[in-house]
């Protein structure tokens, strides 16, 4: 900014100097230049009207100057910098509408003045302000809106990853499963496509979570081919946690898939680093599992490794009465 301050003066040292010689609307152009620059620190929308200003009147002078074309040049200059400038302060009074209208104009106003890293930074900005914004309303229950927000900013930018997860969690809200896990699909595939890791994780994360919380609702209300369902989806989306393996090897022991069961039930075990306590779950349940198979050896030994609680009772009269355990 100092130096920014010192150009300006000395800018309107030259033109002090030779104001005499100009005609009225020349000195009209430089009035309006230096009204703008008045106005830089204290009133952004002033100086940006000021500088406009100065470019019009500069643009019906039928032949400037060397200076004068010099001052519509350094006009020229500042309108990018202001609808930016503009464009920052309405993001951060969350005004996501005014931010895209700004950000907007500065693109525009960037490659028509040649201040093109600023036009591509604010391009580049303007999908993840309609996130943001779309973010806002599905904090604020406003599911629609959010939908709709969430969809400009895809328009915008068909690889913004964080939009589809964002409609994701809205038509979770709305119950809306099929649709729910499309567009987090689509969040995945995007993400994966542009190496967005963060969304990528957080997608991956939220589908995991939502299929193995309803096949464990599922268990609950003994829809065991809906569990098995879910539990399969949300090791598809990366769960890898013992539990996932624990509650398909149950399942497959009641559906008569003792091989599975198996499987899967030893998976859990590989998985699991607790200690006999905490994987004498697994041992009764591969118990169970043999003494389906009539395989009595392989039975006996896992419900030997199940004695502890709060499997104990359960594995002692599987071995003594059941399986007559040596």
């Amino acid at each position: 900014m100092k130096t920014m301050k010192i150009t300006f003066l000395a800018t309107l040292m030259i033109f002090g100097t030779a104001l005499l010689g100009w005609s009225q609307d020349e000195k009209a152009v430089i009035d309006a230049y230096n009204e703008g620059v008045k106005l830089l620190n204290s009133d952004t929308k002033g100086a940006l009207a000021s500088f406009q200003k100065c470019i019009s009147l500069a643009e019906e002078v039928e032949e400037l100057s060397e200076k004068g074309e010099e001052t519509k040049k350094l006009a020229q200059e500042q309108i990018p910098k202001l609808y930016y400038k503009l464009a920052v302060e309405s993001y951060k009074k969350r005004d996501f509408e005014g931010a895209i209208k700004y950000f907007e104009k500065t693109k525009e106003t960037g490659k028509k003045y040649g201040n093109i890293s600023l036009a591509q930074k604010s391009e580049r900005l303007i999908p993840k302000i309609y996130y943001a914004w779309g973010k806002q309303e599905f904090m604020k229950k406003n599911y629609q809106d959010a939908i709709k927000i969430f969809d400009r900013g895809i328009a915008v930018n068909p690889n913004l990853a964080s939009a589809y997860l964002g409609k994701a969690l809205v038509y979770d809200k709305l119950k809306q499963e099929d649709k729910m896990k499309e567009a987090a699909d689509k969040a995945i595939e995007v993400a994966q496509k542009v190496h967005d890791q963060k969304t990528l994780n957080n997608a991956r994360k939220f589908m995991k979570n939502y299929t193995y919380n309803h096949a464990v609702i599922a268990i609950q209300n003994n829809k065991m081919d809906e569990a098995e369902k879910y539990l399969n989806a949300s090791i598809s989306y990366g769960n890898n946690s013992p539990d996932v393996y624990y509650e398909l090897g149950k399942i497959y022991n009641k559906q008569g898939k003792y091989t599975e069961a198996v499987n899967y039930l030893q998976k859990a075990l590989s998985l699991d680093q607790g200690n006999d306590v905490v994987k004498a779950r697994y041992y009764y349940s591969l118990g169970k599992v043999y003494e389906n198979l009539n395989k009595k050896t392989e039975a006996c030994a896992a419900f030997k490794k199940a004695l502890h609680p709060p499997y104990e009772e359960s594995a002692k009269y599987e071995m003594q009465q059941v399986l007559k355990c040596k």
